[in-house]
């Protein structure tokens, strides 16, 4: 099995980051000129406090994941979960998808999923939960720490970006919009879980 090594570190520093700012939700960044993909997306969860609730969805099956299909759940004796993510559900990328029991964010007063990512994309990726600071809202934050495309022939910044559009629900033709992360969203934060799929007069930006 990969080792969780955590590249935190990276994160931390500065670099030849290029940040995309999605509206109320989202801001994500990924690091240029890796050989290995190091992405960072952040989704503001508004109105939302319980980060065990957030922790709960992310091992449980993702089918949560908008436009996608998650099959093959197990759980394991030791706590961690296993699952195969086709994160659009026609689409030839597949994702084994393994959870561990999350443990504690230091400094952040919150709690990390840590994941193993293997077939199309391989390497350990997290998934983060903890409060925004001075806002009633909490932050869910998704790290690649040097996770390799397996696709031959097909460019790694090319799939590092059509992986975060994923995420962000803001994948370009003829792929559909409102991917992945929308559908976590739309559990967790009051203003989508009261009323489906508000419009501007809730104050909630809807991607696509």
């Amino acid at each position: 099995m990969i080792p969780l090594l955590f590249r935190d570190d990276k994160f931390e520093q500065p670099g030849a980051w290029e940040q995309t700012l999605g509206e109320t939700h989202f801001h994500q960044r990924f690091l240029h000129e890796e050989d290995l993909i190091y992405c960072e997306t952040l989704m503001t969860v508004h109105g939302a406090t319980d980060i065990d609730a957030a922790v709960s969805r992310i091992r449980a099956p993702w089918d949560w994941w908008e436009h996608g299909r998650s099959t093959d759940f197990v759980t394991h004796e030791d706590g961690t979960h296993d699952q195969t993510l086709a994160p659009v559900w026609w689409f030839m990328t597949r994702v084994g998808v393994r959870t561990f029991p999350p443990g504690a964010l230091p400094g952040l007063k919150g709690q990390r999923v840590s994941i193993l990512l293997s077939g199309d994309f391989s390497g350990v990726s997290s998934m983060d939960v903890y409060p925004d600071p001075g806002n009633a809202a909490l932050i869910i934050r998704g790290r690649f720490h040097g996770v390799k495309y397996e696709v031959p022939l097909i460019p790694d910044a090319l799939a590092e970006g059509l992986h975060m559009e994923a995420e962000s629900g803001t994948m370009p033709a003829p792929f559909p919009k409102g991917t992945g992360w929308i559908g976590l969203l739309r559990l967790l934060e009051p203003a989508w879980a009261s009323c489906g799929r508000p419009g501007r007069e809730q104050g909630v930006s809807v991607p696509g």
